[in-house]
């Protein structure tokens, strides 16, 4: 064949022992989307990917990481970790909150890390590529609800009243975040889930060692922590370390109760 039988052929997108699109329209296509799959498995390694919310429930305990300084978040999370904390949530308050998932999951890979405070899709979007195995919201968002859903991701999304609970169910998620669940206490969850029983609620926002166990007998499937375990001006002055008696301290509480 000559050139200008192989640019003819090269404009028409057709070479001998090429399939026409119009004889096989979807096998290039598959097999493309084969590839970056594979692809995708192969680079998650072995940190892996996404956890079940009965893994994260499984923790009882999770940590919620609310510091400006990105290295002091990180620190601070991994002595957390190394004291036995199993889940840690990273807020999106902190701007490269996505750095800070994706450090903590290369160097604690065994941990359960989230994303906490995500508001949009743009951030749900950047703390998946992080490697973020669980995500957690400040509200309930229904356009977040459903593109966790897509993605495959484990969603709690935050609800107060037992209208936000009804619209979470029928969304299809059950793990809820309670918050702010002080000042009204263990009784008004425990209110909650007598209408809503399928409920699976996780109480944050005062929530310490001296009230943890109060709340898991009310019904809570686990509790989440933020200052009580993560003090940001004692972490600034004191350093990271502080937090591994904090977490021992919350750790305690939480299985006393459980294991009663």
């Amino acid at each position: 064949m000559g050139p200008g039988g192989r640019l003819a052929r090269a404009r028409a997108g057709a070479w001998p022992g090429d399939e026409c699109a119009e004889d096989e329209p979807a096998r290039r296509p598959v097999q493309v989307r084969r590839r970056r799959s594979h692809r995708a498995d192969r680079a998650r390694g072995p940190r892996g990917g996404p956890v079940s919310a009965d893994r994260l429930v499984a923790s009882r305990l999770i940590g919620i990481v609310r510091l400006d300084d990105l290295d002091l978040a990180v620190a601070a999370a991994t002595c957390a970790i190394d004291a036995g904390l199993g889940a840690v949530e990273v807020t999106f308050t902190l701007p490269s909150a996505a750095t800070a998932i994706d450090r903590l999951r290369a160097a604690r890979p065994k941990a359960l890390i989230g994303a906490g405070t995500v508001r949009d899709v743009k951030e749900l979007e950047a703390a998946v590529g992080a490697g973020a195995q669980f995500l957690v919201a400040p509200g309930l968002n229904a356009e977040l609800v459903q593109a966790a859903q897509l993605a495959g991701i484990t969603m709690l999304p935050g609800v107060f009243t037992a209208s936000e609970v009804d619209l979470a169910l029928r969304l299809g998620t059950d793990l809820l975040k309670l918050f702010p669940v002080e000042p009204s206490g263990p009784a008004y969850l425990a209110a909650l889930l007598q209408p809503f029983p399928a409920a699976r609620l996780v109480p944050t926002g005062g929530i310490g060692p001296e009230n943890a166990g109060a709340y898991l007998k009310a019904g809570a499937v686990a509790v989440a922590m933020g200052s009580s375990l993560f003090p940001a001006r004692r972490i600034m002055s004191e350093g990271p370390e502080v937090v591994a008696a904090l977490v021992e301290r919350a750790l305690a509480a939480v299985t006393r109760e459980v294991t009663r």
